[in-house]
């Protein structure tokens, strides 16, 4: 009798106790880093970088709903490309990766700019459709031809800078191609698809040997 109470709590024990783990919260992984939208330089081997508009370039809509999504697209990037450059200073990320980040910022800043200018363009070309009313109405035309002025000028700066780092990013994975090939960890076709795609970007004859990284713009 004492025999089958004793294994009649054990058993309960081993049921509480089997319960209890059953209710224990699981420990949950480190929380994920929003590496998106990934500019990955080799994924596409015939360019340097991705040519499809980026997933947050609303260049083709100049509503300012759309414009203020670019506009917080642009400062996720930012805080995105910071945390990619602090991860690389600790040496949790690579260098390509952080400059994937920075990437993305320019080119968002690009598209958010060239938007801004678009959306100048259509309220002053409504405008005009009809000759102002007032002297207020003159004054308002005249303060969004100067904004115009300025936006101009500041989506062409972007665009430049896009451009830039369009350049940069080729001839840094053609420098790299070339050390991993004298290393015996590259390809010979992996290195002339990066030259052909620098070729393609510099219209030069031929590519001059790179002998380490060029500096940023």
């Amino acid at each position: 009798m004492a025999s089958l109470l004793i294994r009649s709590a054990l058993l309960l024990a081993l049921a509480l106790a089997s319960a209890t783990a059953q209710d224990l919260p699981k420990k949950s992984g480190p929380a994920e880093i929003d590496l998106e939208p990934k500019l990955l330089l080799n994924d596409l081997p015939d360019v340097p970088i991705p040519g499809a508009p980026f997933p947050d370039s609303l260049t083709a809509d100049q509503t300012p709903a759309a414009i203020a999504k670019l506009e917080a697209a642009l400062a996720r990037a930012k805080k995105n490309a910071a945390m990619r450059e602090r991860l690389c200073k600790s040496g949790v990320m690579c260098k390509l990766e952080a400059e994937q980040g920075e990437l993305t910022v320019v080119r968002l800043t690009r598209d958010l700019e060239n938007a801004r200018l678009k959306a100048l363009q259509q309220d002053l070309a409504e405008r005009r459709k009809e000759p102002p009313a007032d002297d207020a109405a003159k004054k308002e035309l005249q303060d969004i031809e100067v904004r115009l002025a300025a936006a101009s000028a500041t989506a062409q700066d972007a665009t430049t800078k896009w451009e830039q780092a369009v350049r940069n990013a080729a001839e840094i994975r053609v420098w790299r191609e070339r050390k991993l090939l004298a290393l015996g960890a590259g390809s010979k076709t992996s290195l002339k698809r990066a030259e052909a795609a620098l070729q393609s970007l510099t219209a030069t004859p031929a590519i001059a040997p790179i002998a380490a990284p060029p500096p940023k713009p």
